[in-house]
């Protein structure tokens, strides 16, 4: 019993500092394509003009120093469908377009991907709409694949947006703002 509670308090050490390490980062205006990119009649994005800090403007990339890219949409309006969830007390909403490409060597699990939304002065909601916003990816992203799906939210102040996102814990939070 003594050996289960040693092992199981040197896992909880090793996750805890797993946790507490992140991946720094840097921002470009795109992030570089997946080699699953669709026929995108944009070019890649060279991104040898990073720069570091925490926050990006909508419609620019983010990529940390392992090569992991997150690019945010410009929010744009939204109509939830009748069988929305998260749509209660709102009148309006925006969706963006969230891609994400992983530049690094190891497999990435986009389920642990979050994002929440400040709109002037208030928590945003997060509205999910399967019908017409689909599923959040679930499948594991190899190496040099990319996938792109939408979120949306309820918000107080359509002009006044700030989204936080954060590919899982392990990577520090990254600011999405006008």
């Amino acid at each position: 019993m003594m050996k289960k509670i040693a092992g199981l308090g040197l896992c909880l050490a090793a996750l805890t500092m797993t946790a507490c390490s992140t991946v720094q980062a840097s921002h470009s205006d795109s992030a570089p394509a997946g080699v699953n990119a669709g026929s995108a009649s944009e070019p890649a994005q060279d991104s040898s003009g990073t720069t570091q800090g925490t926050d990006a403007t909508f419609g620019t990339a983010y990529t940390w120093d392992d090569g992991l890219a997150i690019e945010v949409s410009a929010p744009e309006p939204f109509t939830p469908g009748e069988y929305a969830i998260g749509s209660d007390g709102y009148s309006d909403f925006v969706v963006f377009t969230v891609r994400i490409v992983n530049g690094t060597s190891e497999n990435w699990d986009p389920s642990l991907f979050y994002a929440t939304l400040q709109s002037g002065n208030q928590e945003a909601s997060q509205v999910y709409d399967s019908g017409q916003l689909g599923d959040s990816p679930s499948t594991s992203l190899l190496p040099g694949r990319e996938v792109q799906f939408q979120i949306a939210f309820g918000v107080n102040d359509p002009a006044d947006l700030v989204l936080e996102v954060a590919p899982d814990f392990t990577y520090k939070n990254v600011i999405f703002h006008s």
